[in-house]
């Protein structure tokens, strides 16, 4: 167990090169996938058929109903301990909770590959599961003019199309969807095991002790789940009953919160975008330097009535001034009703003195909600700007890719992530 509650270190592999061979493999940054041999949707009875390809930027390929991208990892100490909860046991306790002291992610060494992820897709209108409304469309462009709209059309993509098995249950499907792409990202990161990293970085929970006379910041993780389709996952359990609570970073970006929410592409928080956080990521750089990284906060978004919304705020502020923040950064799930979250949540922070900053994307031509309180927003990006139309010599995961038609900003997967993940610049109109 010593290893298991080790600081955390990341040892990452540059992917410079993707082929297809008879045998899965890593070597000086070539990947080579035997796509027989991961075996995809093997033993999952809630799956009819799980075909896996490999595209790269500049191929002229559209991928749509994309579901989730998942950066390829796996625990050096032991593989089966990758993605808890879901893949191996949530703890050492066997317990799935917040708890640092017994988590196994976030601990020992994780290899990981840089410029690399695994894209899951599945086109749930066909197969009878949502209405014509009720999921939007989910681009990732390899190439033309939508091509820099999502991270993932820079990155060389494992891509797996799931089709449901006749008349399985919506959450079976969906959690088969999400065992099989964690699976497949442990077993392609697993050919780097026998490999000694080149570039690899330690994380200590908590941090060294630094001066005092630094500012505290507590960084804010709006997530929310409403039900199949549209959850959040902490080691595998729905976070659906969520109150605000502190969590482990290293647990975070080590595989323990994960993606099962399909709506609205361009601010989806991808399992990705958690395992990598821009935001925990940066704090940790700058911790002694800048600033006292004093903690993370997992609190609900999308919550349902006015005084929820207003009780979760009050108790998330409470927390980050027991955690002695003297600065927050509040990062925002999806958009619309979300949006009042965040801002409930930068007014009750700023009203207990605590300076706070939202990342938070603009919708309909500006913000949907704001409070006077709110000084301090960083935009992400306006979902409706529409992009120039483009027709792909192949659409891959399904129809209702909208070739040749302009597309609209949200349907692009990460486009405006709210957790630190883009980068924007500003320009005269």
């Amino acid at each position: 167990m010593e290893s298991i509650l080790a600081d955390l270190e990341i040892a990452t592999f540059a992917v410079d090169e993707v082929v297809e061979g008879t045998q899965t493999g890593w070597s000086d940054g070539r990947l080579t996938v035997s796509l027989p041999q991961l075996a995809v949707g093997a033993g999952e009875s809630a799956l009819a058929e799980a075909t896996v390809e490999v595209v790269r930027p500049g191929d002229s390929v559209r991928i749509s109903n994309v579901l989730d991208a998942v950066l390829p990892s796996v625990k050096a100490d032991d593989a089966a301990l990758t993605f808890p909860g879901v893949l191996g046991p949530a703890s050492v306790t066997g317990a799935s909770s917040f708890a640092m002291a017994t988590s196994v992610a976030g601990a020992g060494r994780t290899h990981r590959f840089d410029g690399l992820a695994v894209l899951s897709t599945c086109d749930w209108l066909r197969a009878g599961y949502v209405g014509p409304e009720e999921l939007p469309d989910s681009f990732v462009d390899m190439a033309g003019p939508g091509a820099d709209r999502s991270p993932f059309g820079s990155t060389a993509d494992v891509v797996i199309g799931y089709v449901p098995a006749e008349g399985a249950p919506v959450d079976e499907v969906d959690a088969a969807i999400r065992r099989e792409t964690l699976r497949v990202s442990r077993e392609l990161a697993a050919t780097t095991l026998d490999v000694e990293p080149a570039h690899a970085a330690t994380l200590p929970w908590p941090p060294t002790p630094a001066d005092a006379s630094l500012p505290a910041v507590v960084l804010m993780l709006q997530v929310a789940s409403e039900g199949p389709l549209t959850d959040t996952f902490w080691q595998g359990e729905p976070l659906r009953e969520l109150d605000p609570t502190e969590a482990d970073p290293r647990a975070i970006i080590d595989g323990a919160l994960t993606n099962g929410a399909y709506d609205w592409p361009a601010v989806r928080n991808v399992t990705a975008a958690y395992q990598g956080s821009a935001l925990i990521r940066d704090l940790f750089a700058a911790h002694g330097q800048r600033l006292r990284f004093a903690g993370v906060i997992v609190a609900p978004g999308y919550l349902d009535s006015a005084e929820q919304k207003q009780r979760s705020a009050g108790a998330a502020a409470e927390l980050a001034a027991r955690l002695g923040a003297d600065g927050v950064i509040c990062t925002t799930f999806s958009s619309g009703n979300s949006h009042t979250d965040t801002m409930l949540t930068v007014q009750a922070c700023e009203q207990r003195g605590i300076g706070t900053v939202a990342l938070v994307c603009e919708t309909n031509g500006g913000l949907t909600d704001h409070v006077p309180e709110a000084n301090s927003l960083i935009s992400t990006g306006n979902e409706d700007d529409l992009v120039e139309p483009w027709t792909p010599d192949r659409v891959i995961g399904g129809e209702g890719a909208r070739s040749g038609e302009p597309v609209p900003t949200w349907a692009y997967l990460g486009a405006c992530s709210q957790m630190g993940e883009t980068t924007w610049t500003a320009v005269p109109a």
